[in-house]
Parts: structure tokens; sequence; C-alpha cells
């Protein structure tokens, strides 16, 4: 009785051994493929940042915003236009320091500490609107960004203006008010 304890004991540890060897196998196909899948992503994510490049062309205020023209200077199209990031650095009449960072709103006529797209047109002179895929920002392509702030920048200050889109590509310019 004693060698027939041990053979099913014996018999009872390999297979516990193979059991926990095969979930410890499983755990580690299955870590390499997440880590795999995040490796793909990741270069996605760099392939369409080092495709991707915003530039400023103008600032300036007009009729109590301030108005940016941007445009794509990179080799893909850009949208997700709420995702983006807007922040402005300026100074109020008491000479009070600001930075805001607005908040996206559709239409053409933002609300306070607010940004909108008035428009995306075809060259800086916006003389023609965009004809291609309508409310997508594509290469080549200029977008009149309109910001509204509270309380408004003092003239004769610099304006700092900072755009940056959903994949972290950035431009920035500075301007006197």
């Amino acid at each position: 009785m004693t060698a027939m304890s041990t053979v099913v004991t014996t018999l009872v540890m390999i297979a516990m051994l193979l059991t926990t060897g095969l979930a410890m196998a499983q755990s580690s196909l299955t870590s390499m493929d997440y880590m795999a899948q995040c490796w793909k992503e990741t270069e996605s994510t760099a392939q369409e940042i080092s495709r991707t490049d915003i530039s400023i062309s103008d600032a300036q205020i007009a009729g109590g915003f301030i108005e940016v023209l941007v445009q794509n200077s990179g080799s893909i199209h850009i949208a997700q236009f709420p995702n983006w990031d807007v922040l402005v650095h300026y100074y109020d009449d008491n000479g009070d320091y600001y930075i805001v960072q607005t908040e996206y709103v559709e239409g053409t006529t933002p609300g306070d500490n607010q940004w909108s797209v008035a428009g995306i047109y075809t060259d800086d002179t916006l003389g023609q609107d965009e004809v291609f895929e309508p409310g997508i920002l594509n290469p080549g392509e200029v977008m009149l960004l309109r910001v509204s702030l509270v309380p408004a920048q003092y003239a004769g200050t610099m304006c700092w203006v900072t755009v940056s889109t959903p994949s972290g590509v950035m431009t920035s310019v500075q301007f006197e008010v």
C-alpha cells in the first residue's frame, strides 16, 4: 500500500506541475501578445506624429477675438477639433497675467474662454473655402481659429497662443495686441 500511495502522490504532483507549467506558459503568451499589441499601437502613433505638422502663419485681434491662421503643413489630414488644446497667455487691462486653456465649441463664434473653427480655407489668403472633405484640415489647408477671452486682453501687451493637435504636435505664436 505504501508503494501505491507513493505512486498516486507522484502522479498528483506531476499533474499539478504540468497544470502549473501550462498556466505559466499561457500567462507568458498572453503577456507577450499584449506587449506586441502595445508596441504596434506605439509605432502607429509615432508614425502619425511624424507625418503631422502644423504652423501658424498669422495671429491678430479682430472684432474682439483672437484670430489665428493654423496651416496643416504635414502630410495627413487632421480633425477631432474637440481634442485639440488651445492655450493663451496674456495680460488684462489691470496688468494681471492669465494662462487660459480654452474649450472648443462648434460654430464660428466662441463664448467666453472658448475657441472655434471660423473656417477652413485652401490657402492663407482665405479667398476660397475648402472643397475637399469639409470640416477636416487637409494638408496645405489653413484653418481660421477664433478665440474669445474674458477678461479681454489689454492693447499694447504681448499675447502668446499655443495650439496642439490630439497627437501632441504643437505650434505657438507671440504677437502684440
